[in-house]
């Protein structure tokens, strides 16, 4: 039992030495855009999760989500923009998308979340 526990912690601790430890990233991106994204992930880890190599390499959900919610990032982008051009999305909804859509883009590119690719 404790062997289980080490070698998960041992992984956790790998991937918390990863891109989650800088202690200054200043990347941004819109709160709106993060939340999708972060949604995506979860919604990944649902249908990926299926065997124990992808439990092992990802205990939890959460952990997924919060490693990996970047690599969402170009996909939560063109699902709003797709949700933007419904005729059935409340105009509401398409205020706050359009205004979230637009203030990332006026990020400097310095500072914008880069799409993340693959290992």
């Amino acid at each position: 039992m404790s062997d289980k526990s080490d070698r998960t912690k041992k992984q956790v601790s790998s991937h918390r030495q990863g891109r989650l430890k800088k202690k200054h990233d200043n990347r941004m991106v819109h709160g709106l855009i993060r939340k999708v994204a972060y949604e995506m992930a979860a919604v990944y880890y649902e249908q990926s999760a299926h065997d124990n190599a992808f439990y092992h390499h990802y205990p939890s959900q959460t952990f997924f989500c919060d490693y990996e919610w970047r690599r969402f990032i170009k996909h939560a982008k063109e699902k709003l923009l797709d949700i933007l051009g419904n005729p059935h999305t409340p105009e509401a909804y398409k205020q706050d998308i359009y205004h979230a859509i637009l203030l990332d883009a006026a990020l400097p590119y310095s500072v914008q979340e880069a799409q993340m690719r693959p290992h």
